[in-house]
């Protein structure tokens, strides 16, 4: 029986989504390992993000399919990728986990 892992992230600009492809790649390595990427839905308006430069390089991962908080009970086990603002977790990942 596979493991089913998700790699589930927040990235504004792409970073720790790079991050997240290379840590769901290595998961993939294990075998029996099934491995899933998704991102957490954004909550700042495309306005905003394209006033800080964001909303080019959210084009670049657009395809990973946002995440619902009930699809969390599919996984065996769960990566979560985010940046740190002011040395907490981004708004974006808090808002995700407080919805479980």
């Amino acid at each position: 029986m596979a493991v089913k892992v998700q790699v589930v992230f927040y990235s504004m600009y792409g970073h720790v989504y790079q991050m997240a492809q290379a840590v769901a790649e290595g998961a993939r390595q294990v075998a029996g390992a099934q491995v899933d990427l998704f991102q957490v839905a954004e909550l700042m308006s495309p306005e905003v993000l394209a006033r800080v430069g964001a909303a080019e390089a959210k084009k670049g991962f657009a395809q990973v399919p946002v995440i619902k908080p009930e699809q969390l009970l599919e996984a065996d086990a769960i990566i979560f990728g985010t940046p740190t603002r002011f040395g907490n977790m981004a708004a974006q990942m808090r808002n995700f986990l407080d919805q479980t």
